[in-house]
């Protein structure tokens, strides 16, 4: 079963307000981009709507130039399919925001115990 429809993900400009009012409450996959459309965060969701405005909110996207970027999943797809279609997407485009610990998708770096 194929995750997204083919072709780019969708870009809205967040200062738009009708362009935001598109963004649906669907799950799927989501990036932000800088001024140059290149890719700053990779993320998976199951409302797009929320998570856009969730990122708006805390200030990693609503610069100025800062673009999200969405694709509907199909329905069916489930939380894993997701999670390894997004963790393929950071392995190809390394976006800088997705190089902390932690989170779906993204190296987790374990603590050392030596010392």
């Amino acid at each position: 079963m194929k995750i997204y429809k083919p072709g780019r993900p969708r870009e809205i400009d967040t200062f738009n307000c009708k362009e935001r009012s598109e963004v649906p409450a669907a799950k799927g996959e989501y990036r932000i981009l800088n001024e140059k459309k290149e890719v700053m965060y990779i993320g998976y969701t199951n409302s797009l709507k929320r998570r856009m405005h969730e990122h708006m909110r805390t200030g990693k996207l609503g610069g100025e130039n800062s673009i999200f970027a969405y694709k509907v999943a199909d329905g069916r797809a489930s939380r894993e399919s997701l999670a390894g279609h997004e963790t393929m997407k950071i392995r190809q485009h390394s976006p800088g925001l997705n190089k902390r610990a932690g989170g779906a998708g993204r190296p987790f770096k374990r603590k050392s115990n030596s010392g």
